[in-house]
């Protein structure tokens, strides 16, 4: 081997050496700090808590006005949570299969819906139509259509700008 071969890998080794001590090396000590998660979105915000945790549309969220409004957010930990209100007027209304229909799926892709025979709310606070401004709360139980398990989404709070 060439002497200039040699000193070049006797350098690699000692470079690799070194960082694997200071990679290796942790505080025992350090305190993880969890990032807060940062809602809204230009168009406006979708939030609700599920499994304890407070989620919501901060990746994605779009809301469109047809036969029907359709609002769909998507989570950056996977979830989304798509809403159909066949009603907007002010007050509450059901949350069911049959109308103002609600999914939701969490970040393994699992599929969870309203049914007719555990219906949730839809409380319209406000709604703007020369604006498209939607403001509303919600709550429901949710059922896996596959296996019966239930979901329970709770503190849903929706304010958007919609298109039509």
């Amino acid at each position: 081997m060439k002497p200039s071969n040699y000193k070049l890998l006797s350098g690699l080794a000692i470079l690799f050496a070194m960082s694997l001590v200071f990679t290796s090396c942790k505080d025992d000590e350090a305190e993880v700090i969890e990032t807060p998660i940062v809602c809204g979105l230009p168009n406006g915000t979708l939030k609700w808590t599920a499994d304890g945790a407070e989620r919501c549309a901060n990746a994605s969220l779009f809301g469109d006005y047809g036969i029907f409004l359709t609002v769909n957010g998507i989570s950056t930990q996977g979830q989304t949570l798509t809403l159909e209100l066949d009603s907007l007027s002010v007050g509450t209304h059901e949350l069911s299969a049959d109308a103002n229909f609600m999914l939701y799926t969490d970040g393994l892709a699992v599929a969870w819906e309203v049914t007719n025979e555990q219906p949730g709310t839809i409380t319209i606070t406000s709604h703007n139509e020369s604006t498209n401004r939607l403001e509303a709360t919600f709550q429901a139980t949710l059922a896996n259509p596959v296996s019966g398990a239930t979901k329970t989404l709770s503190n849903g709070q929706l304010s958007i700008k919609y298109t039509e």
